[in-house]
């Protein structure tokens, strides 16, 4: 689990204990738990909207702020969520052997998938992405071929030949890699 999911399962975790929290007092309220009448009250017959309504020279401008940050937050918060790209920048690829430590940059090695698969005819388009931690990287590719492509074909070729060369260039034979190959349509004249 990446360090965006721990963020992100802690701060729903988080809003909901908030939200259930809210609820069950509500809940208690009803119910007369914090005192007679208290359920029988006014809104705005309360001491908060007291408060507000005496200091609300102040209090409003600050409320403006606080809300200012916590949209910040949010779209922050929405950033880190839609973010697809991958979290590592640098793929181990040592041996393991005690001999050193070499690490490949996961731009260069996109790079390098996506001009080896784009090789093989018939594609048209690849989306490659790099998934998991610098230890333990996963391949993700979406190839688009064009629309007289043999899908069986293209999907052995590539099984075949061009994924055991990456596999055998990063030293890692056992690489996961996620194969998705769709057909462009052609477009309709007329």
């Amino acid at each position: 689990m990446t360090r965006a999911d721990r963020i992100n399962r802690t701060l729903i975790t988080v809003l909901a204990l908030v939200l259930l929290a809210a609820g069950v007092a509500i809940l208690l309220a009803g119910a007369d738990v914090f005192g007679r009448g208290f359920s029988r009250r006014h809104l705005l017959d309360n001491p908060a909207a007291h408060f507000v309504g005496v200091h609300g020279g102040w209090f409003w401008p600050v409320a403006a702020v606080a809300a200012a940050i916590v949209t910040v937050l949010g779209l922050l918060w929405l950033a880190t969520v839609v973010n697809t790209r991958p979290s590592q920048r640098r793929i181990n690829i040592s041996t393991g052997d005690g001999t050193g430590r070499t690490l490949l940059d996961s731009g260069a090695l996109a790079s390098a998938v996506t001009a080896e698969v784009e090789d093989c005819p018939g594609v048209d388009d690849v989306d490659t992405k790099l998934l998991g931690s610098p230890h333990a990287p996963r391949l993700a590719l979406t190839v688009t071929a064009d629309p007289d492509t043999d899908i069986a074909a293209l999907r052995e070729r590539l099984e075949a030949l061009t994924l055991p060369r990456i596999r055998y260039a990063l030293g890692k034979p056992d690489l996961p890699v996620t194969l998705d190959l769709t057909t462009r349509r052609r477009a309709r004249v007329g």
